[in-house]
């Protein structure tokens, strides 16, 4: 067990991890191709699987160099930049098919895209230029990050292994999730380092800061709400007593009306009854 976490502590052992994963993840994609019995469709999905293992075989590979030691800043901006494709990318998967793998798959790669732009630009004249340190997502420590990342891998491994039924996939879904949790860690062991330097440890972004103004914000939404609910309260009781005023105002004409009709009525029955007496006389 300890010669376990000595390994996983090992950035020079990370790293190699990585790139044998991928060459794994590759060749075994590029085997089962051949199986496959459209082959024209099935190279096409090796292919579109492969491209973002492909690019960051690359990237580790010039990181095993001294060249890619010397532009490591250079080689980051490039890593990034594959991974904000990726989120793009499986976020448009998941607008396109809604299921639990492109979610899970989605939420992978936003976190690790967070993850990467908090750690990677700590020891640049970018972080300082843009103030990236007054970023909110600062607050989220490096073991939040790394096991946030590595639950999501297991609950969307388990997803796979119960929905897929062919062996090569289930194998090719183990070797997916081997490879995040190994790049995760490459992350954090780079944080850790920095932690360690004293880069930029303090942190002025702050989701309290962010409460305090929604619920300030908020609050000013209710009062203009509330001034709002009372003046239409107000309008709509004027427009009531308005119109019941001129509800009663018809209504007594209605019955002053109904009223001198009927003393017409009478009048013009009393004259006719006393011409009926005196013609009878």
């Amino acid at each position: 067990m300890k010669n376990i976490k000595k390994f996983f502590n090992d950035a020079n052992f990370i790293t190699t991890g990585i790139i044998i994963v991928i060459l794994f993840i590759i060749i075994c994609s590029q085997s089962f191709a051949v199986v496959g019995t459209n082959s024209i469709s099935v190279f096409t999905s090796v292919i579109n699987h492969n491209t973002v293992y492909l690019l960051v075989l690359i990237y580790f590979v010039f990181l095993k160099t001294y060249v890619g030691k010397k532009y490591f800043n250079y080689l980051n901006v490039f890593l990034m930049f594959i991974y904000l494709m990726a989120t793009i990318t499986s976020l448009l998967t998941v607008i396109q098919s809604f299921s639990l793998n492109t979610i899970f798959s989605f939420m992978i790669n936003l976190l690790l895209i967070i993850y990467l732009f908090h750690t990677m630009f700590r020891d640049t004249r970018v972080w300082k230029e843009f103030r990236l340190g007054n970023s909110p997502f600062n607050e989220l420590s490096n073991d939040f990050y790394f096991n946030s990342v590595v639950v999501i891998v297991i609950l969307s491994l388990c997803v796979n292994l119960i929905l897929t039924v062919v062996v090569s996939g289930l194998f090719i879904s183990f070797l997916d999730a081997l490879y995040v949790v190994l790049f995760t860690r490459y992350i954090y062991l780079y944080r850790s380092f920095l932690d360690s330097k004293k880069i930029d440890t303090n942190n002025e972004g702050n989701f309290d800061r962010i409460k305090e103004v929604v619920s300030e914000n908020i609050s000013d939404i209710k009062d203009v709400i509330d001034d709002k609910s009372k003046q239409i309260q107000e309008t709509a009781t004027e427009i009531i007593k308005d119109v019941d005023s001129k509800i009663d105002a018809t209504v007594d004409e209605i019955k002053d009306k109904v009223n001198g009709d009927d003393l017409k009525k009478r009048k013009t029955t009393k004259r006719t009854k006393k011409t009926d007496k005196k013609e009878s006389k």
